[in-house]
């Protein structure tokens, strides 16, 4: 039966990460703390590791179809990264799941965004130009994501889509492939300062990150078929279904 729930897990935490940038720790942190009775700690380490490989199979799918600008989004991912590290010392003493539901709620309301008003390509307008308030306003987001990721080990990879696709103009696809990108670092960095301060049980490790790796593989093909309209109603759709179980789950 715990097989069974690792696979699972993971799967839909990969088709996730691939489909929209999701963090995997999202799925099968709070999935293998509740069913199985893994210690909350671990169980977000298990995740980072699995959403190493199941960013990178993304990254590189989204490479492969030119939707990634690293360069446009360097400062960041510095930011992100680095203070990834801090936070992930920092939650060692910390109830993870001291989550406030404003984060639930901003789940929704992206997916609502992106079915209402979906992102396509575009040239960036002139007031995108690098700026003092811009880099400020980059840096300040990149600190924020950078300590959800570390501390929760969740809501970066969604926090960061909303960066790239608002603050910095992004079109869609472009966002996800970069977002997932900088995951793979966070979540290499997260997952090894969690496994070496809070341990690990490899079974479900190895279980898990390979059935992340297969379900973001599959959505990340699918992710750079589809046409920009589409993808915007895909992850719009996603996100408005899984912000109001997150919704229902958090205040019933």
């Amino acid at each position: 039966m715990e097989i069974i729930i690792y696979i699972i897990g993971g799967i839909l935490a990969g088709i996730a990460t691939g489909l929209v940038g999701l963090s995997a720790a999202t799925i099968i942190a709070p999935l293998f703390a509740t069913m199985l009775g893994m210690p909350v700690y671990m169980a977000i380490g298990v995740a980072l590791a699995s959403d190493v490989l199941a960013s990178a199979v993304s990254a590189g799918n989204y490479f492969k179809s030119k939707n990634i600008d690293i360069k446009g989004s360097l400062v960041l991912a510095i930011c992100v990264v680095s203070f990834t590290i801090i936070g992930s010392y920092l939650s060692k003493d910390m109830n993870p799941y001291n989550l406030s539901g404003t984060i639930n709620i901003f789940v929704l309301l992206l997916g609502i965004r992106f079915i209402v008003y979906p992102v396509k390509n575009r040239v960036k307008s002139n007031s995108l130009k690098p700026g003092k308030l811009l880099l400020l306003q980059t840096i300040l987001w990149g600190v924020i994501i950078g300590m959800i990721n570390g501390v929760f080990g969740a809501g970066g990879g969604l926090s960061m889509l909303a960066v790239l696709t608002m603050l910095l103009g992004y079109d869609l696809k472009k966002a996800v492939g970069t977002s997932v990108l900088i995951m793979t670092f966070t979540a290499l960095v997260g997952a090894a300062t969690h496994i070496a301060i809070g341990g690990t049980d490899w079974v479900p490790l190895v279980i898990t990150c390979a059935a992340a790796f297969i379900g973001a593989n599959l959505a990340s093909k699918y992710a750079n078929k589809i046409d920009e309209i589409t993808l915007n109603r895909v992850i719009g759709s996603f996100l408005v279904v899984y912000g109001i179980s997150l919704v229902l789950i958090y205040y019933i």
